[in-house]
């Protein structure tokens, strides 16, 4: 798409207020179209550039635009190989970092299952009722407060997401000097508010840097950081158990100690280095931040636009997403995954314990099955966003998972030796973690608009945080050593999941099959007959060309 401007503009005698017009061609022939710029008064060549980019983005929507939708904004100024630098730049400066400030969070929640092993329980007097209570207590606060990632698309990104570290850095260092379990239960109630304002809103956030198909990738670095935080707290653990004995402080109280306190010197970072969007990373040089924002639509992101909306609720796109089947169906999804997803990582270490092996080997061996998990994840979550495919991974891990938990199940029922049980962890947790991963970026890649991805982040989180009120009930002392009827449950669960995600995928077949047809319907009526199509209209104003990511 050549840009033609006043030849004047590069002339060395520039002088402010000169009249600039900027002429937008279509290469298919289409129309010139002559676009008078806002502001006339510019220093220099590269200026005026700027508030001409600015200035076409408003004019033309590259979308749904019918003469223009052939032309990509990529070609306005910048080249693939700065868009992948850009891209590149974004992975290790804000994904990486906030994979490691979930990774932190992560650790502070699961670690109870660590301390339980290393002394807790028994220096607080708790039966298998209350420590259960005491987990609950956490899930009953941070779905109460799930409606809070909407505030990422309302406030300052940096300033919200630093608070958040620090808030549950300072309360998880706090559980170390618990001495009831009532004072232990307000700390975890408090340690779910914190990250239920941090966690489930991530995956919105990070949206406003990547495209639709770069996300899934993204978010499973994100969300890998969850069994790596497991696998390296199972170690940690360890080693802190070891020096505890040496020590006159209790293992535990030195472990909520040494992993909690590290995010409250992180947070203080977390405020400087987090950019509240593309175009203003400190990372990134000026040419690169131009590119951040021209490759995401730099007509949405135009300054004065974004504190705009920035300041208020779209309150009928997030009635529209109330409305969306496909919220609730990824909802219960996430539901069924997260009885999983909560349970396993803080039982596993009794689990292991109640094989036969002692506290320390306990918190070794819950490391492997993490690990690996860790790697799945990345690969999955790779492969999902080069076949711009979700719905087929998420079966197949689902149904991986489910294997893993029958395989524990079986085992337990025959009173197998332990390590059957022990090698059915590494797919049950490679599974579920993919799957979760997925399922968060699914739910993002099919809503069009900032509102609408942080709605549905919502109810994905509200009704899918119900998962960990069933898996922390899963794993009563009563049924130990083989935990039956937690795993069979388990592996229900997960069998769901798989099936949802079939359904979900042939829902949102039907619905590309709906759109396409009343776009084409809407396209060959006349301006005047549009009226009695407003259904049709509706559709063509959204993004043309948005598909549903199967």
């Amino acid at each position: 798409m050549p840009i033609r401007h006043d030849p004047a503009l590069e002339a060395a005698n520039l002088r402010p207020g000169h009249q600039v017009t900027y002429e937008l061609q279509n290469v298919t022939g289409s129309p010139t179209r002559r676009f008078p710029l806002k502001n006339s008064h510019f220093t220099d060549y590269e200026n005026a550039v700027d508030e001409a980019e600015k200035t076409i983005f408003e004019h033309i929507d590259f979308d749904s635009d019918s003469d223009y939708a052939t032309t990509s904004p990529q070609s306005l100024h910048y080249t693939p190989s700065e868009e992948e630098a850009v891209v590149r730049k974004f992975d290790r400066r804000l994904v990486l970092f906030i994979a490691c400030l979930y990774m932190l969070g992560f650790l502070d929640r699961s670690n109870i299952g660590n301390a339980k092993i290393a002394g807790l329980s028994a220096d607080l007097r708790l039966n298998s009722s209350q420590y259960e209570w005491t987990l609950r207590s956490f899930y009953i606060t941070y779905v109460l407060f799930e409606w809070m990632p909407i505030l990422y698309t309302v406030l300052s990104p940096s300033t919200y997401i630093a608070s958040c570290v620090a808030a549950w850095g300072i309360i998880a260092s706090l559980q170390a000097v618990a001495t009831s379990y009532k004072v232990l239960c307000v700390l975890r109630a408090l340690l779910g508010i914190s990250e239920a304002a941090f966690s489930p809103g991530v995956p919105v956030f990070l949206a406003f840097f990547y495209k639709r198909n770069e996300l899934a990738y993204r978010i499973g670095l994100f969300i890998s950081a969850a069994p790596l935080a497991t696998s390296f707290a199972s170690s940690l653990a360890w080693l802190i158990t070891m020096l505890g004995h040496k020590s006159p402080i209790a293992s535990w109280r030195m472990l909520f100690l040494v992993e909690g306190f590290p995010s409250v010197l992180i947070s203080m970072l977390a405020y400087y280095h987090i950019p509240n969007r593309p175009g203003v990373a400190k990372y990134l040089t000026k040419r690169e931040r131009r590119v951040a924002e021209l490759r995401l639509r730099a007509k949405k992101r135009d300054d004065h636009q974004h504190e705009a909306r920035s300041r208020k609720f779209e309150w009928n796109e997030i009635w529209e997403a109330l409305r969306d089947p496909q919220c609730y169906l990824t909802a219960l999804m996430f539901c069924s995954c997260n009885v999983a997803f909560s349970s396993l990582p803080v039982f596993l270490p009794t689990i292991i314990n109640d094989m036969g092996y002692s506290a320390l080997s306990s918190q070794a061996l819950s490391a492997p099955p993490y690990l690996v998990a860790f790697f799945v994840v990345l690969l999955t979550a790779f492969y999902s966003d080069q076949y711009r495919n979700r719905s087929i991974f998420i079966c197949f891990h689902a149904l991986l998972a489910a294997a893993g938990y029958t395989m524990i199940t079986i085992a337990g029922i025959l009173k197998a030796n332990p390590m059957w049980r022990y090698w059915g962890v590494y797919p049950a947790a490679s599974g579920f973690f993919s799957a979760v991963t997925l399922l968060i970026t699914w739910t993002i890649n099919n809503q069009e608009s900032d509102a609408k991805k942080g709605t549905g982040v919502v109810i994905l989180n509200i009704i899918g945080q119900l998962g960990p009120f069933i898996g922390t009930a899963l794993y009563p002392e009563d049924d130990q050593p083989y935990y039956i009827r937690g795993m069979a449950a388990c592996t229900v669960f997960m069998l769901v999941v798989a099936a949802l995600s079939l359904w979900l995928r042939r829902f949102l077949q039907n619905k590309n099959i709906e759109r396409d047809a009343m776009c084409s319907i809407a396209e060959g009526e006349e301006e005047e007959d549009l009226a009695l199509h407003n259904e049709s209209r509706k559709l063509v104003d959204q993004p043309r060309g948005f598909h549903y990511i199967l």
